[in-house]
């Protein structure tokens, strides 16, 4: 993977959102809600720690992630550039995981404004250092997860509708599938719970890291990307 080509898709890719009102839309949003969660929750609690407001904005980013992810691939089909990026010297990978860093560039924008909540609480107490790096963890990590699979949704259709609805269906259903497996019990229900999202984000927001978590996030990133190449790779035939 050449990293001079890679870091070239990355910049395009990340440009484009302050190319269009959507990208100054939803860092508008995002900081407004936030702040809002942010300064309600901290004023209820009177607490130190940032759990709180990290459950708040990974289920935020639940609705959010598909409209920042519908474009990636979405777009390129309706101006005809599709084709152009797949005859290119670039491999699928390379145009794949440029556009997936340069929306998680975006997404690192956005979370800058966090670190303001991190000063403010930093300011009320002297918190643990190692939860709160738990919580930052388990945040991007769980993002970083919903985009992989809405960049894979974007590649899907050629509608950015679609792509944003596709990719919203797919992670409230591994959202709220932990729910089913507490119904079902048993072996099923084991592995329902498995495969929600909540069952590996709670503990990195109780100041938990887990090894078996990260593993299980960073297979969620993987799978989108590599299912994203393989549709890519059956247009291109």
């Amino acid at each position: 993977m050449n990293a001079r080509k890679l870091f070239a898709i990355v910049r395009r890719e990340f440009s484009a959102y302050f190319a269009s009102p959507l990208g100054y839309i939803l860092l508008f949003a995002y900081y407004l809600i936030g702040g809002y969660f942010f300064w309600l929750i901290v004023s209820r609690t009177r607490a130190a720690t940032m759990s709180y407001i990290f459950q708040n904005l990974t289920f935020i980013f639940l609705f959010t992630s598909p409209l920042i992810t519908m474009r990636l691939w979405s777009e390129e089909e309706k101006n005809g550039t599709a084709e152009l990026l797949k005859t290119s010297p670039l491999t699928l990978w390379e145009i794949v995981v440029g556009k997936y860093l340069g929306a998680c560039s975006f997404f690192l924008v956005m979370s800058a404004g966090t670190l303001v909540y991190l000063v403010f609480i930093l300011s009320l107490g002297n918190p643990d250092l190692l939860p709160l790096l738990s919580n930052y963890l388990g945040y991007f990590l769980a993002v970083m997860a919903f985009f992989a699979i809405g960049l894979f949704a974007s590649t899907i259709s050629e509608n950015q509708i679609v792509a944003a609805i596709i990719s919203f269906g797919v992670l409230l259903i591994l959202w709220v599938i932990g729910v089913a497996g507490e119904s079902a019990g048993g072996n099923l229900g084991d592995f329902l719970k498995y495969v929600s999202i909540l069952s590996h984000t709670d503990d990195f927001y109780k100041g938990v890291i887990d090894l078996s978590h990260v593993f299980y996030l960073l297979s969620l990133i993987f799978m989108g990307l590599f299912f994203s190449v393989k549709v890519l790779e059956s247009k291109r035939s």
